[in-house]
């Protein structure tokens, strides 16, 4: 461990608030995308019901708790799960198992930084931390 700590800075938390927001703010508008039919969604709205319409509605809550730092490492967990089934399912039995050809790549980084939200939960900056002074889950 004392060759990472020329890494550590003490913006570290910050940063990290910002990783988590960030990454919950894009999954939300994909989430936003699928349910409205906003942004150049094909098709428009995902009907109701369908795979698509509870991947985006997954994606909505999941992208929100993130934003706003409640239950982070649950979603967290659910995230990595959705991305690994959307990566199988909608890109590597599709196109093949390469990420740059069968355009899976998103899906893996969202499920990588899933990966990092779940090990690390919500810090600073979380509704939880603020009214509960600790993290559930």
């Amino acid at each position: 461990m004392g060759y990472f700590k020329f890494f550590e800075t003490k913006y570290g938390n910050y940063l990290y608030v910002i990783f988590r927001i960030g990454i919950g703010a894009l999954f939300f508008m994909y989430g936003v995308q699928k349910l409205f039919g906003l942004w150049g969604m094909p098709g428009g709205p995902a009907a109701f019901g369908t795979l698509v319409w509870y991947a985006g509605a997954a994606e909505f809550l999941i992208g929100l708790a993130l934003i706003i730092g409640v239950l982070t490492r649950l979603a967290s967990f659910f995230g990595v799960i959705e991305m690994l089934v959307a990566y199988i399912i909608g890109h590597a039995l599709v196109g093949g198992w390469n990420p740059a050809v069968n355009q899976g790549a998103p899906a893996l980084m969202f499920m990588f930084a899933f990966l990092a939200t779940l090990a690390f939960g919500a810090r600073k900056a979380s509704l939880e931390q603020a009214v509960f002074k600790k993290e559930f889950f």
